[in-house]
């Protein structure tokens, strides 16, 4: 057996295997890990030639084999890789310019790959010009790997992470999914940008290709056309027979919103593993789905709620796998309990109102925030979070964040829960509604509408949703604002802006079509 202590080894270890890879663009394009492995020693070769030893370089990550062999290229050579955030959807292109420009002083980057220009600021290079180089490197030495946090309540932070503390989570994360599934399939969709997508699906997937795992395939798709279509993911899944695939919260809804488009004959059954995390999970969303999926032979145990961050390499707690989920009377549902080398304290409870600060320590955590010299690991170990939450029966239960609890009458409401609530009127674009502090001890709710909503009384609309907050939640809002479609601020990885949407509703810069006042 390999060393399976950093991220080289446990590739390497892999590369022993049968496992296969492979690209879907529209054709589908495939390749076996070894092979894989091998193509790498040719990018490792060029970052050493162009950056060396201990020198630094950006991916902005694409779904392509060549740039998946750039990465372990970069991961073989042991320099320090940034794996960088892509722009917020708000982000005007000269600011995302400077953040990149920032990122790269901070980190002493000397070069970016992907497509992209930065106008002779820095230098840039192509994936496949990276994964063509003529000359090899059969070398596996640990760098660091710096993975971006969201960005949800500000500017994503950078956190440092060692190829042990990266490798210490995908085996924790293989061990908690795969001994119920051998041989596994898995299908993805998530930007390799995102550490769901590249830790939780990708890399996981890869290592446990190798011995005593084996598992047998992925198959990976631009996030853009699950988008556009969001049946592809189920139909991909079906003519795979994929068991393991992941997802937010909000795919889930977004595929319920286009349930029509889903084909009747698909096959669901060979899935076993639907992780679900990312953002905040919505009890009702759960259900929904499963009903909806269960004539397809989708079985409810297959999801396996999850709480994980960046920082934590990516996986903190999860529900394993066969085991149903479970949610608590206020519909707060559970993370389970914490992976291998992870240990997370909160408040002890049974609903929401016991909720309090999440810590987390153990083996995967980062070193440092890129740009700060102080770690924000304490003496002791633990990573203070800004996620609120409570544990009950071993099991993690995760409410929301700390920056985003509103404050009414001297009660805390997370906005998650008013905003599933609002969500459910028929002109709301599902999962693209936020409740957010309107500056005088209330909340005001912000809703995205639906395309095929353009004749709705949006008036109507609006009192709907603030009768069914009063009366479902306890709390009314004291305005419920509708803007155009495609107008709220997300993440690269879909995270709604709430702090970035208060700034635009200050300064008159929502999309507004329909404001409604109660007071």
């Amino acid at each position: 057996m390999r060393d399976l202590s950093t991220v080289s080894g446990l590739l390497e270890n892999a590369a022993t295997g049968d496992g296969v890879v492979g690209v879907f663009t529209g054709e589908r394009e495939e390749i076996g890990i070894g092979e894989l492995w091998r193509r790498s020693e040719r990018a490792a070769a060029w970052f050493l030639d162009t950056v060396g030893r201990g020198g630094a370089a950006g991916l902005l990550m694409e779904t392509s084999l060549d740039c998946l062999v750039t990465l372990l290229g970069a991961w073989r050579a042991g320099i320090t890789t940034l794996s960088l955030p892509y722009p917020a959807r708000s982000a005007a292109p000269g600011a995302y310019r400077q953040q990149l420009l920032d990122i790269g002083r901070a980190a002493g980057m000397e070069l970016v790959l992907g497509k992209l220009e930065l106008d002779g600021a820095m230098r840039t290079a192509s994936f496949r010009e990276c994964a063509a180089h003529q000359r090899r490197a059969d070398v596996a030495d640990p760098g660091e790997f710096v993975q971006f946090s969201s960005g949800s309540t500000g500017r994503p932070k950078g956190a440092r992470l060692s190829s042990q503390a990266i490798a210490a989570n995908v085996t924790a994360m293989i061990d908690h999914m795969v001994p119920h599934n051998h041989g596994a399939v898995a299908f993805s969709w998530l930007p390799l940008s995102h550490d769901m997508g590249l830790v939780g699906t990708c890399l996981t997937i890869l290592a446990s290709m190798g011995p005593p795992w084996r598992s047998r395939r992925l198959v990976l798709m631009p996030p853009e056309r699950m988008v556009a279509r969001p049946s592809r993911w189920l139909q991909a899944c079906s003519e795979l027979g994929a068991t393991v695939t992941c997802a937010p919260s909000f795919a889930l809804d977004l595929v319920l919103a286009h349930s029509r488009a889903v084909p009747a004959g698909l096959d669901l059954r060979p899935l076993r593993v639907l992780t679900v995390g990312s953002e905040l999970i919505a009890a009702g969303t759960l259900r929904r789905f499963a009903r909806a999926m269960a004539p397809l032979g989708f079985d409810e145990a297959a999801f396996c709620p999850a709480y994980g961050m960046a920082e934590a390499s990516l996986a903190v707690t999860m529900v394993p796998p066969g085991k149903r989920w479970q949610a608590t009377a206020d519909d707060v549902v559970s993370c389970g309990v914490p992976l291998r080398g992870l240990e997370v304290t909160a408040p002890a409870g049974g609903d929401a109102a016991s909720a309090g600060p999440i810590a987390v320590r153990g083996t995967s955590l980062l070193s440092g925030y890129l740009g700060q010299g102080t770690s924000p690991v304490d003496a002791g170990g633990w990573l203070a979070t800004s996620d609120l939450g409570f544990l009950s029966g071993g099991e993690l239960h995760v409410v929301g964040r700390a920056d985003d609890v509103l404050v009414l009458a001297g009660r805390k409401f997370a906005p998650e829960p008013l905003e599933e609530t609002a969500s459910r009127h028929e002109t709301v674009r599902s999962g693209n509604c936020a409740a957010i502090a309107d500056g005088s001890g209330g909340y005001v709710i912000v809703a995205e509408r639906r395309r095929a909503s353009a004749r709705a009384d949006l008036r109507e609309a609006c009192r709907w949703i603030r009768h069914e907050l009063s009366v479902r939640r306890g709390a009314a809002p004291t305005a419920v604002i509708i803007v155009s479609p495609g107008s709220m601020p997300r993440t690269p990885s879909g995270k709604l802006q709430r702090k970035r949407l208060g700034q635009l509703r200050r300064r008159g810069e929502l999309a507004v079509e329909t404001e409604l006042r109660f007071r």
